[in-house]
């Protein structure tokens, strides 16, 4: 399977997760912005990006710390990591990596 493709199934994995635990999702696709998914529900919004087998590099946390400062106070920026084989994610927010 190639990347392109292993991304958008973990993407689309992650956006079932997330509309059964009553988010609205938004799938960024084909986008070179800091997000994969916008998540909302009553008590915010959730900003994800998705790895596989990884977690986001310096530079991409970089872009994710300058993406999350436009954004209102209770918007969560999380990494999302699904690692080969797993049933579910790893969830760190962007906070977790100073």
């Amino acid at each position: 399977m190639n990347a392109k493709a292993k991304g958008t199934r973990l993407e689309r994995k992650t956006i079932k997760m997330l509309q059964s635990a009553g988010y609205i999702c938004i799938r960024s696709a084909a986008s070179l912005g800091p997000f994969d998914i916008i998540a909302i529900n009553h008590l915010g919004l959730r900003c994800i990006q998705v790895k596989a087998n990884d977690w986001p590099r310096p530079v991409e946390r970089e872009d994710l710390q300058a993406a999350a400062k436009s954004l209102p106070p209770n918007a969560l920026i999380e990494c999302w990591r699904w690692n080969d084989n797993a049933r579910e994610p790893v969830i760190k927010l962007l906070e977790e990596f100073n």
